[in-house]
């Protein structure tokens, strides 16, 4: 029977994609596998969707969101409650789908049921109450950006499992809007000022339609990505003709020309922050998905370029170590990114990891999933409550636990069990008789026509083996992605060694693939200390609205992180007891023997994510041994053999950049 479901849901998602493609100009050099296809996901990170799926998603009170919709009395700003159902049907269905989890995939279609029972005939299915709406007044001001993750449920749900009815009401939704808003008709101002008298203004306070003013019209705006993808999937012009008028309107809607001084962000003349005064990061991804959409559609190259330039921009000035992205939830001047404090929100991880994706799909540039390695290596599961599972509002590079883990349900408690959920989506991809392994994780996929695994505990282990398991040979070039971090890569194939691997590209292997065939691939991973590039001391200071801004000053010493191959260490005090200091001051108090190369000890802890080291340091000038561990473990927040401090506490201090001994 489970076979059958399977199978059920491989045409269903092969059906929805290639109706994408007919409606496409530019079709995808990577299409990613259906998320049925991708099993057995083991070792660290099985394990933590593993508790995403058991601890998180099947626990989470999701009928009292529901409720709380379906009665629609809802006329407040706050946005939290809304934002829940979207989110978690999507990942329920991701995650019941990849696993095979029956009893979530019913508990999922439940939800999905009452969310669009409750539509109304107009189309509109969010949280606002009947009698707050009106033609003049046809939404409360998040609501685009709350339904924005309701229309990406119900047509992920479509492409899943070919439920026609999540079809049909993303479409009614849509038509709600297109109702409502387009020209002639009403429009996503951030506030009251209209062209020209918006030009230049620095805007604080909250939009009737458009989501916080600060934000200069691009909450509303997001809504070009959903209503693109309807296109895709239906041909109905009447998405795309909306989703272009909703594009060719931002830079009269901002003031600040936003949309086209994109491409100077593509000459490299401007920084992505300079576009308007706060550049919310998250809502930035989810515009520009829309844009790459548009370009798939259309085959503008301008839209491509203007992305494309804006990911550039971010990856070389403002992506953290960890492949983690967002200042105080935006994107700073320069080189701007402190060490500390609201830093690195989950949101933007979710979004900034899709959008790379897209980019990889349709680019087929493997620095996009250099950089999705990065990302799902280390922050997105450090984000994540070890036993729990909820995500983390912020997670910093140097902060403390467990205060942090203990929040919500809000915006980023959501993408943080959404994205986990889409990760098997960006392991392994295909085009024609091309197919590609983009990331490691030890799994199997099983394809309509092609099969293996792929086995080796990657990146704790730097050795891999990839098994054919197909029942008959296929013609197939199988394309390894080669990480642009590894300078001595090793692949062989049955034994025989292949020459001339390039890092920072695909390596093809071409052949009739039979059963038992093997690939072995080794990454060598250096260790070492690195300096921090660009550091300074950096000064907050606040805009009108709140939002959190930094100024920088020249700083005296420079901060060191310990990192093997694409692995990023940190200084964890749950995991140093010897110290009798859970909350040590790692700024004042402990300095790091940079010149002395760590030891691999054994893991403290089974399923946490290895190896660890020993490493020589000075705590308040004393010489000790310390044990550094994978950032990607700090959501372990308390000790396993010791009393779990009080949710709210900052107990344990934690920190990747270390100042050195002198």
């Amino acid at each position: 029977m489970r076979t059958k479901i399977i199978a059920i849901l491989l045409f269903a998602n092969l059906t929805t994609s290639l109706n994408a493609q007919n409606h496409d100009k530019v079709g995808l050099l990577e299409k990613p596998v259906p998320v049925s296809s991708v099993k057995n996901i083991t070792g660290f990170f099985g394990h933590r969707m593993e508790v995403n799926r058991d601890a998180y998603l099947k626990h989470f009170p999701i009928e009292k969101y529901v409720d709380f919709v379906v009665n629609r009395q809802h006329t407040a700003w706050d946005w939290t409650q809304a934002e829940q159902h979207g989110k978690w049907i999507e990942s329920a269905y991701l995650s019941a789908v990849q696993s095979g989890d029956q009893e979530l995939l019913a508990k999922a279609e439940a939800v999905l049921n009452r969310i669009i029972g409750s539509q109304e005939e107009s189309g509109y299915v969010g949280a606002t109450a009947k009698s707050f709406r009106s033609p003049e007044r046809p939404v409360r001001g998040m609501d685009a950006y709350e339904l924005y993750f309701v229309f990406h449920a119900f047509i992920t749900v479509y492409e899943e499992t070919g439920d026609k009815k999540a079809l049909a009401a993303a479409e009614k939704l849509a038509d709600y809007f297109l109702q409502y808003f387009g020209p002639g008709k009403l429009e996503f101002w951030p506030s009251k000022l209209r062209a020209p008298e918006n030009k230049q203004k620095h805007l604080d306070g909250q939009s009737e339609f458009a989501g916080h003013s600060v934000h200069y019209s691009w909450e509303g705006t997001l809504l070009c990505d959903p209503v693109t993808r309807l296109y895709e999937l239906t041909g109905k012009k009447k998405y795309l003709d909306w989703s272009q008028w909703v594009v060719s309107n931002i830079d009269k809607w901002s003031g600040w020309d936003a949309f086209s001084r994109l491409d100077s962000v593509a000459d490299g003349t401007l920084g992505v922050d300079k576009l308007q005064p706060y550049v919310h990061s998250h809502t930035f991804h989810m515009n520009f998905m829309g844009f790459l959409r548009l370009y798939r559609i259309t085959g503008d190259k301008s839209l491509l370029r203007k992305v494309a330039g804006a990911w550039d921009d971010i990856h070389e000035r403002q992506m953290y170590i960890t492949g983690g992205v967002s200042v105080a939830e935006h994107y700073e001047h320069d080189y701007v990114k402190p060490l500390s404090g609201n830093i690195v929100e989950t949101c933007a991880t979710m979004s900034w990891m899709q959008l790379t994706q897209q980019l990889l799909e349709l680019t087929g540039e493997s620095k996009y999933a250099d950089a999705m390695e990065r990302l799902m290596i280390n922050h997105v599961f450090a984000a994540q409550d070890c036993e729990n599972g909820v995500c983390r509002y912020h997670t910093a590079p140097n902060g403390s636990k467990p205060d942090g883990y203990f929040h919500g349900p809000d915006c980023c408690t959501a993408s943080g069990h959404r994205i986990i959920s889409m990760l098997p989506t960006f392991i392994y991809a295909e085009k024609g008789k091309e197919f590609y392994v983009n990331q490691y994780m030890p799994s199997q996929y099983n394809g309509k026509d092609f099969a293996f695994s792929i086995t080796g505990n990657y990146p704790e282990s730097e050795n891999m083996e990839l098994v054919i398991e197909s029942e008959k040979a296929k013609n197939k070039t199988i394309n390894l992605r080669i990480p642009s971090w590894c300078e001595n890569p090793k692949v062989s194939v049955n034994g025989e060694a292949v020459a001339d691997i390039k890092p920072g590209t695909y390596l093809k292997l071409s052949r009739k693939w039979g059963k038992g065939d093997k690939i072995n691939i080794i990454f060598p991973m250096e260790e070492k200390w690195i300096s921090r590039s660009h550091h300074s001391k950096y000064i907050s200071y606040r805009l009108p609205g709140g939002e959190v801004m930094y100024k920088e000053e020249p700083a005296d010493k420079i901060p060191y992180a310990f990192v093997r191959g694409p692995i990023v260490y940190s200084l964890d005090m749950v995991w140093n007891k010897q110290l009798c200091n859970d909350d040590v001051d790692m700024e004042q108090d402990m300095r790091m023997n940079v010149t002395s190369k760590p030891t691999a000890i054994n893991k403290p802890r089974k399923d946490m994510l290895g190896p660890v080291y020993q490493a020589k340091a000075l705590y308040k000038g004393s010489e000790v041994d310390v044990v550094l561990t994978p950032f990607a473990n700090i959501g372990q927040w308390f000790r396993p053999d010791g009393v779990k401090p009080q949710k709210n506490a900052d107990a344990f201090t934690y920190a990747i950049w270390l100042y050195k001994a002198e």
